[in-house]
């Protein structure tokens, strides 16, 4: 029952602020709305997501803390939970930051790398990983310490990594109404069904992940094509970091993550090759995303968002009934549909020019 009600109640306060913030005079100007050749709508609209959806998690964390009973007291600020705390924070500033200044790429990449170190070294770390057809391999090889602080090799690493990768991919989707954040809700959902099952038995990852798609879902009741609200940096960025975090906290289910996010994960790929090709900077933003394929192709903002939540349920539905073996197959057949539809796209839209 404590689960479908912090679900239920994310939902009611996040519908309740949004609303209510929407209603302040001024609320536009908190982030300035940049209007890029790569955007799809044609009129601005505040980029407040992250902005109250952050706030509201560290709240709600907080309470759960404090309110949600013995069954779920390893969630302690004292915890290496902090560190989600602090990530939290960090990248609420950050993100405004980012929003106001519109930073260079480079100065983007840094603060957060900064960030993300700063979370691994609270212990949230991949001290071991399953690897397909070769069981449990430990990663804390080489331990030491540097300038006061721990470090282990390869598992910081690898953990370094998995964030950064995770965070920039989810804020490389944030491209189409309620994309990213529907996506989000399909990811924590599943991640706190994983954590509920009998195999893993995790209460504690169920309750931080239904906290944070109850928070999404109300939301995306302002974000849905024709949307009212957009994510903004902090919201997506912090979308990405929770699903990466939450996935190496939750018993390293790394390949239940990557399949979840598969999609966006193959588009990253794809994206980069092209742009790689085409002789560009892979973070000079444009419109070689699959969502933006699929609307030159003629499906509408919806159609295409509901295809892809339907391409995310699929993947995540399979990491439920998978193990290792099974998910890393089942990545690379998504890989190979995914790569076949991307080219097909691709080409439709060379024959129309």
């Amino acid at each position: 029952m404590i689960f479908v009600l912090t679900f239920l109640a994310a939902l009611a306060v996040s519908l309740g602020t949004f609303f209510t913030v929407l209603k302040m005079p001024g609320v536009r100007n908190l982030v300035p709305d940049r209007q890029r050749a790569r955007d799809i709508h044609t009129e601005p609209r505040p980029r407040i997501g992250g902005l109250v959806i952050i706030p509201l998690f560290i709240f709600g964390f907080w309470f759960l803390t404090h309110f949600s009973g013995e069954t779920f007291e390893i969630l302690t600020w004292k915890s290496h939970y902090g560190g989600i705390v602090f990530g939290a924070a960090a990248l609420l500033v950050y993100g405004l930051w980012d929003e106001r200044r519109d930073l260079a790429w480079y100065t983007q990449l840094a603060v957060q790398a900064g960030i993300v170190l700063a979370v691994v070294e609270t212990d949230i770390r991949i001290h071991e990983i399953r690897v397909p057809f070769m069981g449990l391999v430990n990663l804390d090889w080489i331990t030491g310490v540097l300038v006061g602080v721990e470090w282990i090799f390869p598992a910081d690493l690898l953990a370094f990594v998995w964030i950064l990768a995770v965070m920039n991919v989810v804020n490389w989707l944030d491209g189409v109404d309620g994309l990213a954040g529907g996506v989000g809700v399909i990811g924590f959902v599943i991640l706190a069904a994983l954590s509920l099952s009998a195999t893993v038995g995790q209460p504690h990852i169920a309750l931080i992940a239904l906290l944070l798609a109850g928070l999404y879902a109300g939301f995306l009741g302002f974000n849905f094509h024709p949307s009212r609200i957009f994510l903004g940096t902090p919201g997506s960025m912090f979308l990405g970091f929770m699903l990466a975090v939450l996935a190496m906290v939750s018993g390293g289910k790394i390949a239940t993550a990557a399949l979840v996010l598969a999609f966006p994960i193959i588009d990253a790929v794809f994206v980069i090759v092209t742009r790689l090709r085409a002789g560009v900077s892979i973070f000079r933003a444009d419109n070689r995303h699959l969502h933006h394929r699929l609307l030159a192709w003629g499906l509408g903002q919806r159609q295409a968002v509901l295809f892809l939540y339907a391409v995310s349920l699929l993947f995540g539905g399979s990491a439920l009934v998978l193990q290792t073996q099974g998910k890393f197959v089942a990545f690379l057949v998504g890989l190979a549909a995914m790569g076949s539809l991307y080219l097909w796209l691709t080409s439709m839209k060379d024959r129309s020019t």
